[in-house]
């Protein structure tokens, strides 16, 4: 039997070196730990010195880790479900012996009442780890890990706040920060403004930019008091001039986003002074944005903030229902997608479905993160960065969106991209693409060419050859619904590769009902049979659905995404049950589901509750008068 120093202990080992922190075996070297420890073995008698596999502090945080090799040694609950620290179970499970030390360092000492206790069991390939919270007065179970990066010392005391405390992650806090402000927003743009939902946006956008026109300012509009040009008018005009004096967009879309703005100039009611504000309504949502939102649009590059604010707007029903079915794709989602495909400084990045532009923002601010100089995030913003935007409304948003983030040329085209001129796109050296495409509109054989397939397929031929594609779609798009799915699926590998398909977590978009997988393919090189295509689940990402809040970080997702791309990188190992590598037909159905066989043997409870229901199943059949079913099994073997 291969012994758990050589595997188990190793595997740990190694995780607990990553963090780069100091930490000792079956010791420690803290006086208080190692008085506590004198009476704490975990045998019968608990006499004798207790010896803990590893301890270590993460920040101010007591870590003590208890390992198995066999992975049905993890943890034991009682009929109550609490983890049992009685003889044998602290010597035979991971979990509970790691638990056992804990309360012993916490009813012993007097700085330590609080160690996150934490059991691994399985070796390199097929393992698990549960960390527990302990203190005087509770034993918390807490979210699994794939890793142990979440508690390094950079991580660990948002890893504290979120899954101990159950406070919300700092991604979640931004997002709510700023959605409140949208919330409020809303409504005044619909009780002071009478504005439609996507009207709301478009107002928000024009005022946005031209706070960004040098030449305007808060105090040329009429206020309370002054007289003069309407205030639909001065920002229209200071539009116009920021524009087209900056050279940022060609004549013809200047035009096309003047349009959308015309109506502000003559709004009655936004440029009515309100009793109730002392001014017009549109100073008094220019006052707010730019107190509370032209700041962090300017310093958080990686949040669609523009976007948030138009889900916002539309989300609600009747007049402010949201017609253009847009759905947007959560942050932790793009900047992921982004990684998948190495968007780095030096490539031409396409969404040719850009919607509000949260891919390209995404696609920036890692290009960003990658440039030397100012002359290369000039070049990033400039020439690197295009979308395609059917839509006139979300094109406007787009394009503010991307110019509020200094983007110098905004290369932004309206119209269809299932039409658009493929080889223009390759001639700009187009060789990274994100995209969510628009819900498949695929109804019948005449509408067949706007499923999410022919997208994908279209997209794929806007690229060079060897370039990549990340594209998030549902479930149901890579197994292939009908014969006109199938069909392309299989002129997909005829002309290009498809790398991976990761199935995610179910409740990714919230609200929508979407089950959604991400697809990674490479471009112009025809998809060989042995080829071997690598699917994962990905359910277990580390984001959970909180009653009222929505869906949030439990504290574990930066490890879970990193082990992720670690294991699709090669540089870190996981069982079938994660990811399988298979080669493929056009055929199969493109997920981990289709291709998954569970090797893993099962535990004894597993084990016992298929015999009780196997014999249960067997008593209902004789009391029915139905055990000609078994005796009919027997003949069978009899005559075999």
């Amino acid at each position: 039997m291969v012994n758990e120093k050589t595997s188990t202990d190793q595997l740990v080992r190694r995780f607990i070196e990553e963090l780069g922190v100091s930490y000792e075996e079956q010791t420690s070297s803290n006086i208080q730990i190692r008085e506590a420890l004198k009476n704490a073995s975990k045998s019968k008698d608990s006499r004798g010195i207790g010896k803990p596999e590893f301890v270590f502090f993460s920040g101010n945080h007591l870590f003590i880790i208890e390992d198995k090799l066999a992975v049905n040694k993890l943890e034991y609950k009682n009929d109550s479900g609490e983890i049992e620290t009685n003889f044998p179970y602290r010597r035979d499970y991971a979990v509970n012996g790691a638990i056992h030390y804990a309360k012993h360092i916490i009813e012993k000492t007097k700085s330590y009442k609080e160690v996150i206790a934490i059991g691994i069991a399985g070796d390199g390939l097929h393992y698990k780890i549960h960390p527990y919270y302990v203190s005087e007065t509770e034993v918390k179970a807490l979210p699994d890990m794939k890793s142990l990066e979440d508690i390094s010392p950079e991580n660990v005391e948002e890893f504290y706040s979120v899954a101990v405390k159950g406070e919300l992650p700092k991604e979640e806090r931004e997002l709510r920060e700023v959605n409140k402000i949208a919330a409020s927003m809303h409504e005044d743009l619909r009780n002071y403004g009478q504005l439609e939902g996507e009207k709301k946006a478009t107002v928000v956008s024009a005022i946005l930019l031209a706070l960004e026109e040098p030449t305007f300012s808060l105090d040329q509009m009429q206020g309370s008091e002054r007289v003069g040009s309407a205030d639909g008018e001065l920002i229209f005009s200071a539009v116009r001039r920021f524009l087209e004096n900056a050279g940022i967009v060609p004549f013809a879309k200047v035009g096309e986003m003047l349009d959308q703005f015309t109506f502000i100039q003559r709004d009655v009611t936004l440029n009515t002074i309100n009793p109730n504000l002392k001014m017009t309504p549109l100073k008094y949502f220019a006052t707010t944005l730019e107190a509370e939102i032209m700041d962090k649009i300017k310093s958080n590059t990686d949040f669609d903030i523009l976007g948030n604010f138009y889900g916002e707007f539309v989300k609600y029903g009747g007049s402010d229902g949201n017609s253009l079915g847009i759905v947007l794709t959560p942050r932790h989602i793009t900047s992921l997608m982004a990684e998948l495909i190495q968007i780095n400084k030096s490539d031409y990045v396409l969404d040719p479905a850009c919607g509000t532009g949260a891919f390209l923002i995404s696609a920036m601010n890692r290009m960003l993160g990658q440039a030397e100089n100012d002359e290369e995030r000039t070049d990033i913003k400039q020439n690197r960065l295009y979308g395609i935007e059917i839509q006139q409304k979300l094109f406007t948003i787009a394009t503010t969106n991307m110019i509020l983030r200094g983007d110098g040329k905004s290369n932004l085209i309206r119209d269809n991209s299932l039409t658009f001129n493929k080889e223009e796109m390759k001639n700009q050296g187009i060789n990274k693409i994100l995209m969510n495409p628009p819900y498949s509109q695929a109804k019948n054989d005449q509408t067949q060419h706007l499923s999410e397939l022919s997208f994908i397929q279209h997209a794929l031929d806007m690229l060079v050859v060897g370039g990549k594609l990340c594209v998030i779609v549902p479930q149901s798009t890579m197994v292939g619904k009908n014969r006109h799915d199938k069909a392309r699926k299989k002129q997909i590998l005829e002309q290009h590769t498809l790398e991976s398909v990761i199935t995610l977590n179910t409740d990714t978009f919230h609200g929508v009902g979407t089950h959604p997988c991400l697809a990674v393919f490479t471009a112009g090189i025809p998809h060989k049979e042995n080829k071997r295509v690598s699917f994962v689940n990905f359910i277990d990402d580390g984001y959970v659905v909180r009653k009222h809040v929505g869906l949030v970080g439990d504290g574990t997702e930066k490890g879970k995404r990193d082990h992720l791309l670690n294991v699709l990188a090669g540089n870190d190992e996981d069982g079938t049950n994660f990811i399988v590598k298979t080669t493929i037909e056009s055929t199969d159905e493109w997920l981990h589901s289709f291709y998954y066989f569970n090797e893993e043997i099962p535990t004894e409870k597993e084990f016992e509750k298929s015999i009780s229901d196997y014999l249960t199943f067997e008593f209902d059949m004789y009391t029915h008068d139905r055990g000609y079913i078994f005796e009919t099994k027997e003949v069978r073997s009899n005559d075999e």
